[in-house]
């Protein structure tokens, strides 16, 4: 079976933990499966959050776009790194 091509992680600071930290735990774990939902291309619907949990959707939803932008950058970057190797003669 082949593996799905995408990117498969994304970034935490620990500046985010504040805004984590401020939150129920009840929240904080809608948040992440929210991150998740979306880093896997569902759709979120910020009206089914709480303010707390889309908080922390919101906390990490920057660090997933920007994930995704390096992975399909890195993915440009290796074809065109290919086509110069192998049409080179």
């Amino acid at each position: 079976m082949a593996r799905e091509k995408r990117a498969t992680w994304w970034k935490m600071f620990y500046h985010q933990r504040a805004a984590i930290e401020s939150v129920s735990d009840e929240d904080a774990g809608i948040g992440l499966k929210a991150a998740f939902r979306y880093f896997d291309g569902e759709d979120v619907d910020a009206a089914s959050l709480t303010p707390a949990a889309f908080t922390v959707f919101c906390v990490m939803r920057p660090y997933i776009d920007e994930s995704r932008q390096d992975y399909e950058n890195a993915v440009v970057r290796g074809k065109q790194g290919a086509d110069t190797r192998w049409s080179k003669k």
